[in-house]
């Protein structure tokens, strides 16, 4: 599908908050995380519509498929909502996709923000709508731990605040591993969840794509069986460029630090190839626009939008 952007936000706007994955712990003891996130929002000027099952809890999951599945529609379909941000991830996005009305959200786009479980969500509406979607913090998980970075990329970008060509800061080390310079959309996204589409009806077709990739709490050979599934399902043949994101609290091996453990896994592409970009799972991460055209240069660790990817 051609590429779809959603209106851009504007102070006033009506944010809904939905949890199409895991349910988010509240503690009695504790500050209730969705005020504290609620309450982030609306000092940035929005209003804010908490859909009637975001804080249900069933076993792992945030209620039932049917629960989270109807907020998740009802919030595209409803006028009045003009982003929808996810609460957190976890699991169960997945078992959604079957059921999932992609021609409701074909007919009403708008701003969807989420990473980690939400990758299996932004990746089939962007393939099956053209709708650019948001990897970025969520409301419960990420954006409510007071760090200004995270929070002001994701609103400059959704509200439309940055003008093209617009680099993407990054917070962590960067180690180019092929250098060069890679065009294309954007795609990509938690690496389990990209490995848990392979194989299935919504496997990203990720050709012509500058592909990026993170995840947390994993192993060495987790990682490895992973990278090697993606690439006998073809997710990485006709890639422009690899952006490895943030790999953080992966339990390393003496013998091989992680930055050459990824380089040695990476060998095989012929394409630019760069790690450590603040993406993903750890404490600052930036905000990227799913199927936003973009330029990667390898050498120097820049990641650049080169169009707006919202509409103003």
């Amino acid at each position: 599908m051609p590429p779809t952007k959603a209106p851009a936000l504007h102070p006033g706007d009506t944010i809904a908050i939905v949890s199409p994955a895991g349910a988010t712990p509240i503690e009695p003891a504790k500050p209730d995380p969705f005020a504290q996130g609620i309450a982030l929002l609306e000092q940035a000027g929005f209003r804010v519509k908490l859909m009637p099952n975001a804080k249900n809890k069933r076993l792992y999951l945030a209620g039932t498929d049917a629960e989270r599945l109807s907020d998740l529609q009802a919030a595209f379909a409803d006028p009045e909502v003009k982003g929808i941000l996810c609460a957190r991830g976890g699991y169960g996005c997945t078992r959604l996709l079957p059921h999932l009305d992609f021609a409701l959200i074909q007919q009403n786009p708008k701003v969807l923000i989420g990473f980690s479980d939400i990758t299996a969500l932004l990746l089939p509406i962007y393939q099956q709508t053209g709708l650019i979607g948001f990897y970025g913090p969520m409301l419960t998980s990420n954006l409510i731990h007071n760090e200004p970075y995270s929070q002001s990329q994701l609103l400059q970008l959704i509200q439309g605040n940055t003008k093209a060509p617009h680099s993407i800061p990054n917070q962590n080390p960067y180690q180019c591993f092929q250098p060069g310079i890679a065009q294309g959309r954007l795609i990509g996204g938690n690496l389990s969840l990209l490995t848990a589409l392979c194989g299935t009806p919504f496997q990203p077709k990720t050709e012509g794509h500058v592909l990026f990739i993170e995840d947390w709490h994993e192993k060495y050979y987790t990682l490895d069986r992973q990278f090697q599934q993606l690439r006998m399902a073809g997710l990485f043949d006709g890639i422009t460029g690899l952006l490895l994101a943030d790999f953080s609290e992966i339990e390393t091996e003496p013998e091989q630090t992680l930055p050459e453990f990824l380089q040695a896994l990476t060998a095989f592409l012929k394409v630019p190839v760069g790690f450590g970009f603040s993406v993903g799972h750890g404490e600052q991460t930036a905000t990227l626009p799913i199927g936003c055209l973009a330029e990667f240069n390898a050498t120097t660790g820049t990641l650049t939008l080169l169009e707006n990817p919202v509409r103003l």
